[in-house]
């Protein structure tokens, strides 16, 4: 069974956070019931709905009518989780708040996704991914900032500000301006703060025997991307602490190979490159990998030279071999390199599919289709097969049935604030009490840990005596707050007694290491469970557990399998491969840990077991882009998005515009937006023009319609 078996779920919510969040609360195991308006979700249209929704039960219930509001009010009263994407007030107007619904279910987890909050000076703006990401500054982060955001923040004039990228260095389309991302990343990572927020109130709800209601903002999402950029400091030159990484100037390892193929090279190593083409591609002795290489490139702001210097060199030996070439040896000598490839290509990967992370669902109006599958692996618990996405109303007269049964037994005086069994103690905050041990190295591993101590663990990061640098940076600082810190050297006997007596009393241990690398230090899951049973033991990857398990792996490299470098970049229509620096492969693979790890404590809390939990990058990334899916003949796929090759939009009426002072973002997704549109820019006549007259016409006539605005 799924580890949320025999929960209940209310799903109100629509776009993307909402229904992913519903998404991986049904692949868990528990019965989520999709509430649609008449005529069903207006959102139905993206392709990603076929993905989101799959494992759910379709109603159709009017919440403006009294009856259809009485019976959704019982169902909520039987429920677990409830989430809604209502704009602020909404709720309270129907009387489907979580005041109103907590007073009839205590249990109740009310998860409610906004766009700013659910208050405040913002709060009715609309919670549109581009919109959000527009106001916040959010869409120049993807490339990032000449000199950093840091700098800007800091008051100084950031890192190298003399420095002019030469032709062909600088990251995205050669214009200037932000970027309109190919991913949602916004939507993204409200969906991952949701669903880890919904998880952990299921877990302490265990404890205390009380529900409470989830927040999840877009603006906490725009934090999430940008976390690593957005800092303000009193010393931004302190050594180390500034990196390239986050500068649009610095060439990101993209090459393109003989075959026209793109790969990313992360970090580039130019010993590598150099003497791997003059080898005739074969792994000699004189082709280094990266503990052997004379010349390293650092992410040290100076290093940006380093970068330039051979970057016309590096590109015209990578276009001398094919990408497969390039791969392999990479993979022989253990440097990180891999093909961009389509979110198509990845569902496509044999290896994927059988790793599980990739599945198949029978859709009843396309037939057999591929996409995102387990993303999150419990040893105790095995993924069941998941179920197409539900048509519009398919389940209705079930869910009315129910509903009426439980709208009867209301009126009885049988609701859950009467039966809600004893109220147990109470938690400071959802982990209180538990405690982590972090061996993770870099952001994949660490980051997870950090949302566990910002839910309330105490976590105890075990650090190495070669740690400095992953102390000392920027990148450091957004994944390692809130912990507490012990250098132990698990090469030595008496330090790894140290960490033994830290097992036996501790709750979780997580980490990002090769798992090899775990084997041989004695700190893998079958050693340290004979000393602590009841230990949840987390383990993250860079890609899937295939051939590839033993690669190298980064937040690049699987975003370059996934698909999500593909969409940033525009490939569809050509464009230059993007690496995002709002990715969220590092960062949304530690919400994934995190996640698993909740769960797990959820298990453990019931059942006494501890158990062995696995999440990666290349899983996150797949996830990021699970707006697409495909046939497993590669035929059909999904109408997902396809930006620009320049970045501007996904379309005419979603997309940046420049204008004669800046920049302004349009988001004109329905009838009363285009209306209002077309008078803004004072060009009602566009309305009459028969290319547009429908949003069936404007699609076709797109190129057209973005010419004219």
């Amino acid at each position: 069974m799924g580890v949320l078996d025999g929960l209940e779920v209310v799903d109100l919510s629509w776009g993307i956070s909402g229904p992913m969040t519903g998404m991986l609360l049904a692949d868990h195991g528990a019965r989520v019931t999709k509430i649609e308006p008449p005529g069903g979700d207006p959102w139905r249209h993206l392709s990603g709905y076929r993905v989101w929704n799959r494992g759910k039960r379709s109603a159709v219930l009017d919440l403006k009518c009294v009856a259809d509001r009485d019976r959704f009010k019982a169902l909520s009263a039987g429920a677990d989780v409830l989430i809604e994407s209502f704009s602020p007030g909404t709720t309270e107007r129907l009387g489907i708040d979580y005041a109103t619904l907590s007073a009839l279910n205590p249990r109740l987890v009310y998860c409610s996704i906004s766009a700013y909050g659910p208050e405040g000076p913002d709060a009715a703006r609309p919670g549109l991914d581009a919109l959000v990401a527009a106001r916040t500054g959010q869409q120049w982060e993807g490339r990032g900032i000449k000199g950093g955001t840091i700098g800007r923040l800091s008051g100084t004039a950031g890192m190298m500000p003399d420095l002019e990228a030469p032709p062909g260095c600088w990251v995205g389309p050669d214009r200037p301006g932000p970027l309109f991302s190919g991913v949602p990343w916004v939507s993204l990572a409200t969906f991952y703060i949701a669903t880890v927020g919904v998880n952990a109130a299921i877990r302490a709800r265990e404890i205390t025997g009380r529900g409470q209601h989830v927040n999840a903002s877009m603006l906490q999402g725009v934090m999430s991307t940008t976390v690593a950029a957005w800092q303000q400091v009193e010393r931004p030159d302190a050594p180390f602490f500034e990196t390239w990484v986050v500068d649009p100037r610095a060439p990101k390892g993209f090459f393109r190979a003989a075959d026209g193929r793109w790969l990313h090279h992360w970090v580039p190593l130019p010993d590598f490159i150099l003497g791997a083409a003059a080898s005739g591609m074969v792994a000699t002795d004189d082709v280094p990998g990266p503990k052997t290489a004379s010349l390293r490139v650092s992410t040290a702001p100076e290093d940006m030279v380093v970068l330039h210097t051979y970057q016309d060199q590096l590109r015209e030996a990578v276009a001398g071999y094919p990408s497969k070439d390039w791969v392999r040896v990479a993979s022989e000598v253990g440097v990180p390199v891999q093909m961009v490839r389509s979110p198509e290509e990845a569902l496509l990967d044999p290896h994927l599919l059988a790793d599980g992370c990739v599945t198949e669902v029978d859709d009843p109006e396309v037939g057999r289709i591929r996409q995102v599958g387990r993303v999150v692996e419990l040893a105790r618990h095995h993924p069941h097969r998941v179920a197409a996405a539900p048509q519009v109303g398919q389940h209705t007269a079930d869910v009315l049935a129910e509903a009426d049964v439980a709208l009867s037994a209301l009126s009885r005086g049988a609701d859950r604030s009467a039966s809600a069994g004893h109220i147990g103690p109470t938690l400071a905050s959802p982990l209180d009490g538990v405690v982590v041990l972090d061996l993770g190295l870099a952001v994949a591993g660490p980051f997870g840990t950090q949302v566990l101590a910002q839910l309330g663990a105490r976590v105890i990061k075990v650090n190495t005596f070669t740690d400095k640098f992953w102390f000392s940076n920027h990148i450091a600082m957004c994944c390692n707050r809130d912990k507490e810190s012990i250098t132990l050297n698990l090469k030595d006997p008496e330090a790894m007694s140290v960490l033994h007596r830290l097992v036996e009393r501790a709750d979780v241990v997580q980490h990002n290491m090769r798992y090899d690398a775990a084997e041989r230090l004695g700190v893998d899951y079958e050693s340290l469970r004979q000393l602590n049973s009841r230990l949840v033991y987390c383990h993250t990857l860079g890609h899937d557990q295939g051939p590839r398990g033993q690669d190298p792996g980064n937040d690049q490299t699987a975003a370059a399998l996934a698909g999500t470098e593909w969409l940033d970049g525009g490939l569809d229509h050509d464009g230059r491969p993007v690496w995002s620096c709002t990715s969220l492969g590092d960062t949304g693979n530690g919400f994934l840990s995190a996640l698993g790890i909740i769960q797990a404590l959820y298990d453990r809390d019931r059942t006494g077991f501890g158990q062995f939990v696995r999440t990666s990058i290349l899983y996150a990334h797949l996830l990021n882009a699970s707006t697409a899916w495909v046939t497993p003949d590669g035929t059909v796929a999904g109408d997902r998005q396809m930006p620009d090759a320049e970045q501007y939009g996904w379309s005419a009426l979603y997309r940046l515009y420049a204008t004669s002072d800046g920049w302004l973002c349009v988001a004109a997704l329905d009838e009363k937006a285009w209306t209002g549109l077309c008078d803004a820019v004072g060009r009602g006549d566009l309305r009459g023009d028969e290319r547009f007259a429908t949003a069936a016409q404007r699609r076709a006539h797109d190129a057209e319609l973005a010419v004219e605005l």
